[in-house]
Parts: structure tokens; C-alpha cells; sequence
């Protein structure tokens, strides 16, 4: 764990190896990073909109569009329980003969979200499950969120580290304390602050690639992270259809809660266990160095 906090002339990744390779290299990355917090700010901007385009056109020239006009007003983007249940029924019949094209569809607009940090996602899972029942939604969105937050860590990476620099420094210096007290559990602890609402999943994507957290376990970490939430919200959208009424609808059910509860369990478990083991090798410490840093706790 370092000993004291940067000062805010210091940047986060001074030490980290990959900008050292990339120096030798010569990378892109590195004439990235000198571009200021405005010039970060608009290149994004100009990515977002391109990708955006390009979902819009694929959707436009994919999805039905000979639909009467008291079902064409629901091919739009779900934000409640009821959008969900009228495009899913909408969807039915050409859902039959093109399930492919739509499955295509709901993954790269789901990645796509994931990717800019869009909220938005919760009625895109539960959608999942409406459309594909409970199998087939569940791995198109868990593949959505991996994917889709790969990419935002990916874009965070070559793009973000103005911003992240000027903007997020104080909060992810302190997160830094944190992680690299936790580094021998990095992948169980990272998994349950993504399955926690401590910290919002979308600061989880933009900054774990500055914090030094490896790819496999950003990637998997989120996987196992998002696995509650994404069976809770498929597992309502394959029972959604059947519900009488939009109204009836709910995530938090006695059953999801508890589910939640005891994932979070099991992962803080192997922490928990490490902490307090003894290692048989190791040097006894001195009384001073026997307290422990409050920063490092959970």
C-alpha cells in the first residue's frame, strides 16, 4: 500500500507499466495523454456520435417498419415496464422469422450503451428477458455488459485519462488506497463493489484501467458483478408478458434481495478468510506496525 497520496502534480499512471511500454514503443497512447481535459472531451463526443449513427441506421434498416401507426409508436427505446411489454409484443411475430437480426440488434445497442457509460441498461436487460426468455436474454446480457464495459474501459484508456486526471483525481486516488490494499483478493473484491451500489458502475468502467486493474479480472470481476442484477431484471422481463398489467411489474422481490445478499457474501468470504489467516511463515510485526490503516478497510 503506498505510504502517502500523490500530490496533484502527479499523475495517476506516472508508475504504471503500461505507460512505460508504450513509451518504448512510441504509442498513440502517449500523444492521447497531452491532449488537454477540452480536446479528450470533444474527440469523445465525436466517437459517441459516430457510433451512435451507426446504431440508429442499423435499427432504422433492421427492425420492422410496415407497422400500423398504433404499433409503430412503440419501436422506441424502452424506459418502463410498459415500453418493454408493447415492443416485445410488436417484436413477436417478426422476432419469429428474423431472430438473429434482433438478437443482433439488442446486443449492439446494449454495447453501445455500456461502452459511453449511457444509463439506461435496466429496461434494455429486461427486454432481454422478454424478447429471448430467461436462457438466451440472460447470456445476451451478460455478454452485453462484459463486452460493452471492456470497451469503456478500452475507450477510457486511450481517450479518458484528461479527464479522469482533472475531474475524478481526488475520488480515485482514495479508491487507489483501497485496491492496492486488496490486491493478493483484487478479483473478489473488485467483483463486490461492482455487485454493491457503493460505487456506480459506470466510475467502475471509466477508471479501473487507470487504478492498474488487469484486463481478465475487469472482465470477468464484471461478469460475476453484474450477474445479480442481470437475473433479476431477465428473470422479470421473461414473466413480463404474462402479466396482466405493466403495473404488477417489480424488481425487488423477497427472493431477488436475497439472492443479492448472499452473492455479496460469497464474495466477501475469501477477503474476510484471508484476512485473518495466519501465514506460518511470516515475521512477527512490531507493536507500531500492527495497527492497521483505516483506508485499507472495506
Amino acid at each position: 500500500m503506498h505510504s502517502s497520496a500523490p500530490t496533484d502534480t502527479t499523475p495517476l499512471l506516472s508508475n504504471n507499466t503500461t505507460n512505460n511500454v508504450d513509451d518504448k514503443k512510441g504509442g498513440v497512447r502517449q500523444r492521447l495523454l497531452k491532449m488537454t481535459p477540452l480536446q479528450s472531451f470533444i474527440t469523445l463526443l465525436c466517437l459517441a456520435a459516430t457510433v451512435a449513427l451507426c446504431v440508429f441506421l442499423m435499427l432504422k434498416y433492421t427492425l420492422p417498419r410496415d407497422l400500423p401507426d398504433d404499433q409503430r409508436k412503440w419501436i422506441k427505446f424502452p424506459r418502463n415496464a410498459e415500453d418493454v411489454q408493447h415492443l416485445s409484443i410488436v417484436l413477436e411475430a417478426y422476432l419469429a422469422q428474423h431472430y438473429y437480426q434482433v438478437l443482433i440488434c439488442f446486443v449492439t445497442t446494449y454495447v453501445s450503451l455500456q461502452a459511453f457509460a449511457v444509463p439506461g441498461t435496466v429496461m434494455l436487460s429486461v427486454l432481454g428477458g422478454a424478447l429471448f426468455k430467461f436462457w438466451v436474454g440472460l447470456a445476451a446480457v451478460l455478454f452485453s455488459c462484459g463486452f460493452g464495459a471492456l470497451c469503456c474501459y478500452t475507450i477510457s484508456y486511450y481517450l479518458g485519462y484528461p479527464i479522469v486526471e482533472k475531474y475524478l483525481r481526488a475520488r480515485m486516488t482514495k479508491l487507489q488506497v483501497k485496491i492496492d490494499a486488496k490486491r493478493d483478493q483484487l478479483f473478489f473484491y473488485f467483483a463486490f463493489l461492482r455487485v454493491t451500489p457503493f460505487i456506480p458502475n459506470w466510475f467502475m468502467n471509466v477508471a479501473s484501467c487507470h487504478l492498474g486493474i488487469p484486463v481478465l479480472v475487469f472482465f470477468f470481476g464484471t461478469l460475476v458483478g453484474v450477474l445479480p442484477n442481470s437475473l433479476v431484471t431477465v428473470q422479470a422481463g421473461a414473466t413480463l408478458a404474462a402479466l396482466a398489467s405493466p403495473d404488477d411489474f417489480t424488481l425487488f422481490t423477497p427472493q431477488n434481495i436475497i439472492m443479492t445478499v448472499v452473492i455479496c457474501i460469497c464474495l466477501l468470504l475469501p477477503i474476510i478468510l484471508h484476512r485473518h489467516a495466519d501465514d506460518p511463515l511470516a515475521t512477527p510485526k512490531a507493536d507500531s506496525e500492527e495497527q492497521e490503516d483505516p483506508l485499507a478497510r472495506v
